[in-house]
Order: structure tokens, then sequence, then C-alpha cells
């Protein structure tokens, strides 16, 4: 495939030459909390001491504590409480996952990419686990290679943002084009981290072989065919509304049966990958991107404007539907919304329809802002309104 870019593809090939890559260090407070946990001498309290000694982390654990994968009662209010519900490994997945997701969620050029990345990245060590735990494999260790797999992609948009900031030529391109180039650096880059950061072998053979034709030479190869097949799974739940097993039946390396087990995991996916959503997000809207708009044409009939609510925490925008389709729909209202962040959605018809979303695009129209969003992993009755509401709004 030829180049967008010969110049950006010919400056990140002597940033890899020259070692001047930039790795973000390994989080440091997912190694005190592994180091804790893998010593074995520790009560409830120390964990519960460490995860609160970094806010960020304390905040993500609280958070999924109380998400419908954790939940079995009443909502918790404390650290402790959370910790000893989620359970000490489960601690030590979500604090590599809270780490990583500072250097993920970071303001940029490529923001609206890298915020994809990171929600693909948060899905696809969520749907490993439970794969994993089918296969009679260590579910921690698929958490570890389904979320570090693709990483690579987040150290490559690094080195174009380190590569554009000293460039004034570049014009803008789609969230498509910057994927082609990421994707063409992230297994190489991924290796270069994975040496970096001196991970097991098993974590560095799912970020190096997850697109080899075979992982039979890898130290478990059947991590990195879960892997693969989460990778190919998330493909399809990044373009539509929601996944049965009728629709993963075609995944290679899945059974009939996992099938079933995938879209059960789909179910409790939105809330768990929402949970590291944060107002880091935010300290981009508005900023300068290289990501350009491709804004979809409205036609046809269209629905009933029914008010829409977007929340994330405390945050909460409302909106009027324009239009609706099966795959997504457009909103107006007066606020900017971070690209490719997963927020809780409301649609205020009869019955109200809840679910999640992740604004797809926005752009100023109109005195304020028109978004695509985009519904993620809708399930049961939610889904089932969504699609007749868009069968009966018709194209947008």
């Amino acid at each position: 495939m030829a180049s967008l870019d010969p110049d950006l593809d010919q400056a990140i090939v002597e940033l890899v030459r020259e070692g001047a890559v930039k790795v973000p260090p390994y989080p440091a407070v997912a190694f005190k909390v592994e180091a804790l946990v893998r010593g074995g001498s520790y009560g409830l309290d120390d964990l519960a001491k460490l995860v609160a000694s970094d806010q960020v982390l304390a905040a993500d654990v609280l958070r999924c504590a109380n998400t419908a994968l954790y939940s079995r009662g009443a909502p918790l209010a404390s650290v402790k409480q959370a910790v000893g519900r989620i359970g000490a490994k489960d601690v030590a997945r979500l604090a590599l996952a809270s780490g990583l997701g500072a250097h993920a969620l970071a303001g940029g050029k490529l923001a609206p990419i890298r915020r994809r990345t990171w929600l693909d990245a948060l899905a696809s060590a969520l749907l490993a686990q439970d794969l994993a735990k089918g296969r009679k494999l260590a579910p921690d260790v698929a958490f570890s290679a389904g979320l570090l797999h693709d990483f690579g992609k987040v150290v490559a948009i690094a080195c174009i943002e380190e590569v554009l900031a000293r460039r004034e030529d570049v014009a803008p391109k789609t969230e498509d084009e910057w994927n082609r180039l990421t994707d063409r650096y992230h297994v190489e880059l991924g290796v270069v981290m994975a040496a970096r950061w001196d991970l097991p072998p098993v974590i560095a053979d799912a970020i190096a072989l997850h697109h080899a034709e075979s992982g039979a030479a890898a130290a478990d190869p059947g991590i990195v065919e879960v892997v693969t097949v989460v990778d190919r799974v998330v493909d399809l739940l990044r373009e539509r509304t929601s996944l049965s097993a009728e629709d993963l039946a075609g995944v290679p390396w899945l059974a009939q049966g996992e099938a079933a087990i995938v879209a059960r995991a789909v179910e409790s996916l939105p809330a768990f990958v929402a949970s590291f959503e944060s107002a880091e997000a935010w300290k981009g809207v508005g900023g300068p991107t290289l990501v350009s708009a491709q804004r979809p044409a409205s036609e046809g009939p269209r629905p009933p404007p029914f008010p829409v609510v977007l929340k994330l925490g405390a945050r909460e925008y409302s909106y009027q539907l324009l239009g609706m389709a099966l795959t997504h729909c457009m909103v107006t209202g007066k606020n900017a919304v971070p690209e490719n962040i997963l927020m809780e959605m409301k649609v205020a018809c009869d019955p109200p329809l809840r679910g999640y979303a992740s604004v797809k695009l926005g752009w100023p129209e109109g005195g304020g802002f028109t978004l695509l969003v985009q519904p993620y992993g809708l399930n049961g009755p939610a889904l089932a309104r969504w699609k007749d509401l868009a069968a009966h709004a018709g194209p947008t």
C-alpha cells in the first residue's frame, strides 16, 4: 500500500532506527500493586491503602466495583470495600489499565485516534479475560495481553505527533488514514515497548504475533490465539451497535459455544470501559487537530426531536435528535464533546432508551455543535428500542 506521506513515514523509520522512540514508563502504581500481590504477605488494608494513594486508580477501582461486572449488592462508597469486592488479582489488572490510561487519554493533534485505541484496548482486555476462562487459560495473563497487544499504536501516535511538532506542512487526514499509518508501525513499536518494559515472554509474544499466520512459536500459543480472536471481535464492535452470537459466527478460531460467551461478555463491556473515562479526555476539546471530519449527509425522514442526554461523571449535556440509522444517530446541542469518548446515553422517548455511546465526530454548526453518535454494545430492551426508532426514522 502506498504511503499517505512518504516524508512522515521516513521520519518515523528514523526514530526507530536511532532508538529515539519515546516509550512511556511502565505505570508506577501498577508496578507497586503487582509487587504487593505477587509477594503474598499483605492484607486488605495494605492493598486498599496502596490503591487509595493514587487518586486516579482509586476512582477507577471504585467505579469498576459498582459496574454490573462486579456489583453484587448495594453501591460501594469506599476504596476498601471496592478492593474487597473486586479481589486482589483483578485490582492488579485494573491498576495496569488505570496507569496506562493517563498516556492514552493525553491531548494532542491526534487525540481522537489515541482515545479510540484506548477504548479498543480496554474492550480487548475484558473479552480476552472471559474467553480465556472458557479455554482454561490464565485470565489475568489474557487480560494483560489483550490490554497491551495493540498499545504500540499509542506509541506510534506519540511518534507521529513528535514528527508533526517539527513540521507545519502536514495536511489533516481522516481517522481511517491516520489509523492506516499507525497500523503500519504498531507491532514494531509494540515490540520496542515490550523490550523497554521487560514484559514476560507470553505478553511480548501476544504483541509481536497477534497478526501472524500462526502463533505456534509463542511461549503460550493459546494466549496469542485468544488475543487474535478478540482483535477481530473488537473490529466488529467498532462498526456495529451491538454484537450477537450470530454476528460472531464468522470470527476465525471462535467455536460456536464460545460465540455465546463472547456475546455475554459484550453486555458488561460498556460500563467497564466507561469506568476508565475521565476528565482528562476533555483537555483537548476545541484544540488543534489533524483529524479531519467526514461529515455524513442527512437524508430521508427525521425522527421526532427527542431529547438526548450524554453523561460522563458529573458532566451531563443535552441535545436534540436530528436523525437515526441502525448504526448511529445525529444530535445537535450547545456543547462540544471529545471524539471517541464513551459516555452514558439516554434518549427521552417513551419508554426511555438507556445505554452507552461513543461520539464519532463533532463539528460546529448553527451556533452550536452537531455530533455523530454511535451506540456501543447495546443489548436487550435498549437494542430492541433502538432498532424500532431507527426503523421509523429512516436513514441519516
